[in-house]
C-alpha cells in the first residue's frame, strides 16, 4: 500500500512540475503587428474604418516622448461614449493604438459619469475621467486632486480630464 502512495505521489509531483513549468518560445507569442501611418489625420481615419462608431477626437495631450493621448467619441444610434487612443510617433511615421474599450456616457436610459485606468503602449499609466456636464464651471474628484475643472465638449456635452498617475 505505501509503494502504490508513493508511486501515485510520485506521478503526481512530475505531471504537477511538466504543466506548471511549460515554456513558451518566443515564435508561440503571436505579438499585434503595430501599422504605421504618413500622418494623424491617415491613422484616425483608418482607426474610423475599424470601428465605425468613431466619431471625433475631441481632445489630446501634449507629445511626451514620442507618445500623446487622444480623447475620442463614439455614437451609435441613441448613444455617446468616449474612449482614448495612443499615438506614437517614430521615424516621421505615426501609429494609432487604442487604450482599453471605450466606455458609454450618455443614453436614453439615463447619463452616468466614469472613469478607467489605462497604460500606453510605451507603459505609461493614465486615468481618463468622462461624463455629462452639470454646468459649465463644473468640479470632479480624481484620486489625485480634488476640485478639478475638465475640459468640457459642448458641440457632445461631455466633459472629459486625463489625469497622469505616477509611477511608484
Amino acid at each position: 500500500m505505501k509503494k502504490t502512495y508513493m508511486l501515485f505521489l510520485g506521478c503526481f509531483l512530475v505531471f504537477s512540475s511538466l504543466l506548471g513549468c511549460s515554456k513558451t518560445s518566443e515564435s508561440d507569442v503571436k505579438e499585434k503587428e503595430v501599422k504605421w501611418y504618413s500622418s494623424e489625420e491617415k491613422a484616425f481615419n483608418e482607426a474610423k474604418k475599424e470601428r465605425s462608431d468613431i466619431q471625433d477626437i475631441i481632445g489630446e495631450s501634449k507629445y511626451y516622448e514620442n507618445e500623446k493621448i487622444v480623447i475620442y467619441t463614439i455614437k451609435d444610434k441613441s448613444s455617446v461614449g468616449v474612449g482614448t487612443a495612443t499615438i506614437t510617433q517614430k521615424d516621421n511615421k505615426v501609429s494609432w493604438e487604442t487604450n482599453n474599450n471605450p466606455f458609454i456616457i450618455q443614453q436614453p436610459k439615463g447619463d452616468t459619469d466614469a472613469s478607467y485606468e489605462f497604460k500606453t503602449t510605451s507603459g505609461k499609466k493614465y486615468e481618463l475621467y468622462a461624463g455629462t456636464p452639470t454646468g459649465p464651471n463644473m468640479k470632479i474628484e480624481t484620486k489625485i486632486d480634488t476640485e478639478v475643472s475638465p475640459h468640457i465638449d459642448k458641440e457632445q456635452n461631455i466633459y472629459y480630464f486625463l489625469s497622469p498617475i505616477p509611477s511608484n
